[in-house]
């Protein structure tokens, strides 16, 4: 509806707000992270609907296997 740059715009903006809210998390103050999460969670959606959801999801599968290996050889 408002187009591919202002949706960018609006997803770097979510997520410079979710990046404040940990912040001010990690220091003891009051802080509304799950609300920033829950915005940041949107317009990831709208991301993978402007971009190729099909391989954001092979990427994020490959990037959680490497995680997973990570965790085992950790033990």
């Amino acid at each position: 509806k408002w187009g591919p740059k202002s949706q960018i715009l609006i997803a770097i903006e979510e997520m410079a707000e979710l990046q404040q809210a940990l912040l001010k998390y990690l220091r003891g103050r009051e802080t509304n992270v799950e609300e920033e999460i829950a915005d940041v969670k949107i317009v990831l959606k709208h991301l993978e609907i402007m971009f190729d959801k099909k391989e954001v999801d092979e990427w994020e599968k490959k990037k959680l296997i490497r995680l997973e290996n990570r965790i085992k050889s950790n033990k």
